[in-house]
């Protein structure tokens, strides 16, 4: 007689031995809600903070300054943004968590004392002034800002390891609850601070407010492990794996490569951008068109998770890949209703003046493909992790990277200006690096998730905490 289902809120999810996945469409509602949620809560600091600067005393300053410091603590904080995908793809696959702990928490630190060395150093001449090219009064209001964004790596460390492993447990609830409360501390406190009149920093200082928030949220939440079935399963493929304690920096650095490549993107277009005609206008129109084009993209940011947790054959490769296309296309579908009514809409939300207005307007209509093509990169780089080829996801960032640096080249020919230039920028290189994965999955991945599928015994259920629990 062939072992029960193993149920349980945690898990959310029915295991049996040998069983294959057949995804439902509320089963996956209710795992992807709560990370969309995240996202959109996420994401939607940037839309606050901008709010917050563009109405100091000297908006161009403030927005520029705090978009160039963000940038360069974005590369610095970048690589701990992997360390969700490492703890949960290790758990999955039945490894231990505690090496992923040991790992990402002295890297943060590493990292974190690098952010000091800029803020409080002429490190911060060199980065601010030499490789990124701004002028003097920009840099020194970054500079004041990283005196605040300094610890944000370690923070990231922290919490992106205890949220891989609630992803692992399919707990994503407190995820969300953990960054609606961040999103929350991070208002409050920018609107006290903005009664001081302000600068770069202000906006520094309530995203790491909210981050501490966070964190200390995630690390209290409770979580299962995978069930044991599904994790004896993949102790016995250890090469589908690629986890053990001596490969986990293998598998870690591609990831780590690959975020902090991400996160250098927005750095390598403002360095392109400071060397435009106009720099500061360039900079602060592309830092609003981001802020509005992120927010409204991040839900499909997920999608990594949704291939990560829930792709097991190719049935369920179809079925999530159906409905996270469904979720990009209707993101996308904002965008391009934002754009249509854009003026007033950029008028009433930041405050621009005419000349920032033109600038962000047309610029704005190129970041509505963010969505369909951000998601695109997203769910194939999870299918990657889940197999354990983390080199192929790492390779599709040096390539995007490499895109928009020839793209920046020939657009410069063109005369291509201002915001425009950086968001066509970014839609290229997402373009590039969307086709490279998915044509590589064809051999590197599709093979395996067949196979699968024609090995199951018995399709199960994923339908949600609230149906496994019953």
């Amino acid at each position: 007689m062939p072992p029960l289902p193993r149920k349980g809120r945690d898990t959310g999810v029915a295991v049996e031995a040998d069983a294959g996945y057949r995804v439902t469409g509320r089963g996956f509602a209710r795992f992807y809600a709560p990370l969309a949620a995240t996202s959109l809560l996420l994401t939607g600091t940037d839309p606050i903070l901008m709010m917050m600067l563009a109405r100091t005393t000297d908006p161009v300053l403030a927005l520029a300054a705090y978009f160039v410091g963000f940038s360069v603590c974005g590369v610095l904080y970048a690589p701990m943004l992997a360390m969700q995908q490492v703890a949960a793809a290790r758990l999955l696959n039945g490894g231990a968590l505690a090496p992923v702990k040991r790992f990402a928490y002295a890297s943060g630190a590493v990292l974190s004392a690098a952010g000091a060395l800029i803020a409080y150093t002429s490190a911060g001449d060199w980065v601010f002034l030499g490789a990124v090219g701004v002028g003097e009064d920009v840099a020194r209001e970054a500079m004041r800002a990283m005196a605040f964004f300094w610890p944000v790596p370690f923070l990231t460390a922290v919490r992106a390891t205890h949220q891989g492993r609630l992803v692992a447990g399919h707990r994503t609830k407190p995820i969300g609850w953990a960054t609606g409360a961040r999103t929350g501390v991070l208002t409050v406190v920018a609107l006290i601070l903005a009664t001081l009149g302000g600068g770069a920093w202000l906006g520094a200082a309530a995203f790491t407010a909210g981050l501490v928030v966070e964190t200390v949220i995630v690390m209290g939440s409770r979580a299962s492990t995978p069930a044991p079935a599904a994790a004896s399963k993949a102790k016995a493929e250890p090469a589908a794996a690629g986890l053990g304690g001596e490969s986990l920096g293998r598998f870690s650095v591609p990831l780590m490569a690959n975020v902090l490549l991400w996160w250098a993107t927005p750095l390598i277009i403002n360095a392109v951008l400071a060397r435009t005609p106009d720099p500061e206008s360039a900079l602060a129109a592309f830092g609003v068109v981001q802020a509005v084009g992120w927010f409204v993209a991040s839900p499909v940011g997920q999608l990594q998770h949704a291939s990560i947790a829930l792709v097991q054959c190719s049935e369920t490769h179809a079925r999530v890949r159906l409905w996270g296309g469904l979720v990009a296309l209707s993101m996308t579908g904002v965008l391009l209703l934002l754009t249509a009514v854009r003026e007033p809409f950029l008028r009433a939300l930041y405050a621009l003046d005419s000349h920032l207005l033109a600038l962000a307007g047309p610029a704005l209509a190129i970041a509505a493909l963010y969505p369909v093509l951000y998601g695109w990169r997203q769910y194939y780089q999870g299918l990657f992790v889940r197999a354990g080829t983390t080199w192929v996801v790492g390779a599709g960032a040096c390539g995007r990277v490499v895109a928009i640096l020839a793209a920046a080249f020939v657009l410069r020919l063109l005369d291509a200006q201002g915001a425009v230039l950086g968001a066509g920028l970014m839609v290229l290189g997402l373009g590039f690096e969307g086709l490279f994965l998915s044509r590589l999955s064809r051999s590197r991945v599709m093979p395996g998730l067949r196979a699968r599928a024609q090995a199951a015994v018995k399709p199960e259920v994923f339908e949600g905490a609230a149906e496994a629990s019953r």
